[in-house]
């Protein structure tokens, strides 16, 4: 496989997965993000202004997409760190990485490399994190008829909320080796933290984790028991073995 594609939350750790890849890996990165941070800087504007000045004009999208679709007809081993190279490349491993907005807040807030998503204060980086992710998902559904939020588009999606770096770097350089080899590997790694139990529910121990994700949450319809023993014994990851999107 000669491509891997990252996308997912803001905050959720793409730039890291894609560093400790390339460190063990050929692959160069090919950033998205970075660009149109430079985009958003050049025109004077923060990431969300930036956002939502391109809501009615797809050009700068357009340019990142054709770049990505055509370095993706390439043999060069390349890692696509962008929110929409799943769509353009699709012969490609598609990694998702979620993480929930406060962590997200305050990876973003303390990273002072982001220059032009800087904020004076939490609360106003928390909202611009909630604004721009809402901008995002409704651009693309316009421009290209995608949801993001759709899991069933990538062949890994891993909750960064709670997981060490390591832990989370370690997870999907062995699920790329496994899909590369054609072996067997979990797709869907949540944060027991993130999950919602509801009530007394019945505790089988072999019944599958199945989850509803609505509205940003992940709501436990089976496999209630799994969760229980996961926040138990502090695991910072339960592997799932369905998610709906409702």
């Amino acid at each position: 496989m000669n491509h891997i594609t990252l996308s997912g939350e803001l905050g959720s750790g793409k730039s890291t997965v894609a560093n400790y890849l390339i460190s063990k890996m050929p692959f160069r990165i090919v950033s998205a993000g970075l660009l149109f941070r430079q985009l958003a800087a050049k025109h004077g504007m923060s990431a969300k202004e930036f956002n939502e000045f391109i809501e009615s004009d797809p050009k700068y999208d357009h340019y990142v997409d054709d770049t990505m679709a055509e370095l993706g007809r390439t043999d060069e081993k390349i890692i696509f760190d962008s929110r929409m190279a799943w769509h353009f490349v699709p012969s490609s491993f598609k990694i998702y990485l979620y993480v929930d907005v406060d962590t997200a807040t305050e990876r973003i807030f303390n990273d002072t490399g982001r220059v032009s998503e800087s904020y004076s204060d939490k609360a106003t980086a928390r909202q611009e994190i909630i604004d721009r992710r809402k901008s995002e998902l409704l651009r693309y559904q316009n421009f290209y008829h995608c949801n993001l939020d759709d899991y069933s588009n990538y062949d890994l999606i891993v909750d960064t909320s709670h997981a060490t770096r390591d832990e989370v770097n370690e997870l999907v350089f062995n699920s790329f080796r496994a899909f590369e080899e054609g072996k067997e590997y979990t797709k869907i790694w949540l944060s027991p933290k993130s999950l919602i139990l509801k009530g007394d529910e019945p505790d089988d121990p072999d019944a599958k984790l199945v989850i509803n994700k609505k509205d940003g949450k992940f709501v436990v319809e089976s496999g209630f028991s799994k969760v229980k023993k996961a926040l138990e014994i502090r695991k910072s990851l339960v592997a799932v073995d369905v998610v709906k999107c409702s």
